[in-house]
């Protein structure tokens, strides 16, 4: 029994840290917005700071994502207390969203004020 029990300690101490957190998009843009209304001052200075690195880097424009379908998109970034983004969620699945997570997951920004942090972005 006890040898079962260190053998499952273990098991859950090698899973991925960084598995996404919320199941789908209404739950991510959920707290998203609770982020944002609770931490108002840090949640905008923190998007100058992910907004100027994700321009020196063009990260929005490498893969070209853009132009792999048309009209809005909202996006939220799961990121942890590194600065990784570990989770990626989209009002729409199509191919301009797979093409977003893939660029974006992975990707180390500057570390946030607070973890998980909820960046939402919406593109046009």
């Amino acid at each position: 029994m006890i040898r079962a029990f260190f053998l499952a300690v273990a098991l859950l101490l090698t899973l991925p840290a960084s598995a996404q957190s919320a199941k789908n998009f209404k739950q991510a843009d959920a707290r998203a917005e609770a982020e944002r209304s609770k931490h108002s001052d840090a949640t905008s200075s923190y998007a100058e700071t992910w907004a100027e690195f994700n321009n020196q880097h063009h990260l929005d424009e490498r893969d070209g994502c853009y132009y792999m379908a048309e009209g809005s998109l909202t996006q939220i970034l799961e990121i942890d207390e590194s600065g990784k983004v570990v989770g990626y969620f989209s009002d729409k699945d199509n191919g301009r969203s797979k093409c977003w997570a893939q660029t974006y997951l992975g990707v180390v920004f500057p570390k946030p004020p607070f973890a998980p942090y909820w960046h939402k972005l919406v593109m046009h």
